[in-house]
């Protein structure tokens, strides 16, 4: 346990919806030689089709934003399923593009740095976040995809009974069953 905070690695901890959701969020400095160009990296190392699998897969994120403040700054915000203990150390996945990203910040460790020390750095750019929303505090992300799937499924057996086939069935609008 760190100092700088109550939980592991320093983090503090965090309010948390119908016993589920939690959020946290960090303000990073942007490296000062080219603050626009360590932006627009980020924003392309985020927007890779690899690191959204990557998210998709840990099964825990509701959102995750990184978000641009004034000309030195990038605000990290996320809402996630579990305690961030847990939540963070789930990022081991995304230890690659986790590095990447933060060799854009200012205080950020070395290439180097083992894991435990990222996450100390993110924990030490912790913001507090005193209130946030979420339409289905309740359901997981695994819950809300598997609601999805059976929502899909119903679909594709009404198209299947509708008749004619190519046609919607009496009751349905076009948009439910699309």
């Amino acid at each position: 346990m760190s100092s700088n905070g109550t939980l592991k690695y320093g983090l503090r901890p965090t309010v948390r919806l119908a016993n589920n959701v939690s959020p946290f969020a960090a303000l990073f400095t942007l490296k000062q030689d080219d603050p626009d160009g360590h932006a627009e990296a980020i924003a392309k190392l985020i927007g890779t089709e690899e690191f959204g699998d990557v998210v998709s897969e840990m099964a825990l994120i509701h959102i995750f934003s990184m978000t641009r403040v004034g000309r030195d700054q990038m605000l990290f915000q996320t809402n996630f399923d579990s305690d961030v203990v847990a939540y963070f150390e789930a990022f081991k996945d995304l230890d690659g593009p986790l590095r990447e990203i933060l060799a854009h910040f200012e205080g950020a460790p070395g290439a180097d740095a083992d894991f435990t020390a990222l996450l100390e750095f993110i924990a030490s750019q912790q913001a507090d976040v005193v209130a946030y929303f979420c339409a289905y505090p309740e359901l997981t992300v695994n819950q809300i995809r598997r609601d999805a799937d059976w929502r899909k499924k119903v679909i594709d057996l009404q198209k299947s009974l509708a008749q004619p086939a190519s046609k919607v069935a009496w009751g349905q609008s076009v948009s439910a069953i699309a």
